[in-house]
């Protein structure tokens, strides 16, 4: 991994996000030229920069207060510093939100994704990886988070026949714990506020991961595969109401 990074200019979309920020503090560790941080969160994306020039005040780290659904944006930048490796996790991720306003959902996971491959095509630019950050629910897909995810992943494999100097690849993982807006927080709240929890179905099940496990998943997509392919990591499913009941523990708490 540290020669993958070393010296090499990185992008990354949606780069305060939480799956996002992790992978910015991890390439921070391994000496590349510059960082480019692009989100279009405010406060998140400030908070970042807070941390990453404490933690790593050597870093040359760029934020960009940019949304990837601006096109021009996204093409200013990718012709300014003309990165060699892009991480794309800018996304619309939360299931409800996605259902009520999809084409929110449409304009970020769809849009946002074609303008990155618009811009490294027109500018025929020379970067070598682009890795789309995807999901579990972009297989068979029964929600617009998962069907957009879905689309995304078709829009930067195919890419690899445009732009055939750059290698797009996919990774999927499931449910980062306690990553933000997952459940886990949720449920700890309502534990914490004597409950009850609101588990929709004690059936459905979840492949759960944490934070570092995310990231290494991304940088072995990143360093193993192939162009147009898609890494999907083996991760065991757990009950969701085994999370619930561990979490729980002792306590009488309506489930």
């Amino acid at each position: 991994v540290i020669n993958t990074f070393n010296g090499k200019t990185i992008l990354v979309t949606g780069g305060a996000g939480s799956i996002g920020s992790e992978i910015v503090n991890q390439l921070a560790k391994f000496n590349p030229n510059q960082i480019i941080i692009l989100d279009q969160a405010e406060t998140p994306l400030n908070s970042i920069q807070i941390s990453i020039s404490a933690a790593f005040p050597n870093v040359i780290c760029k934020y960009k207060l940019v949304d990837v659904t601006n096109k021009a944006e996204v093409t200013k930048l990718f012709q300014k510093y003309q990165p060699d490796i892009v991480f794309h996790a800018a996304a619309l991720k939360q299931v409800p939100a996605c259902e009520y306003f999809p084409y929110e959902a449409v304009r970020t996971n769809i849009e946002g994704a074609e303008n990155i491959v618009r811009a490294i095509k027109e500018l025929r630019l020379n970067i070598e990886t682009v890795v789309a950050i995807s999901t579990d629910k972009a297989c068979k897909p029964t929600n617009v988070m998962g069907m957009t995810k879905a689309i995304q992943e078709r829009i930067f494999l195919t890419a690899n026949i445009d732009c055939p100097k750059t290698r797009f690849v996919a990774v999927r993982y499931g449910n980062v714990l306690a990553s933000r807006g997952s459940v886990v927080p949720l449920f700890l709240d309502q534990i914490e506020a004597g409950g009850p929890i609101t588990l929709t179905d004690k059936k459905m099940t979840r492949f759960l991961l944490t934070l570092d496990q995310a990231v290494d998943t991304v940088f072995e997509a990143m360093q193993f595969a192939e162009a147009g392919e898609t890494y999907i990591p083996k991760i065991k499913a757990a009950l969701i109401v085994d999370v619930v009941n561990a979490l729980v523990g002792k306590k009488k708490i309506e489930v």
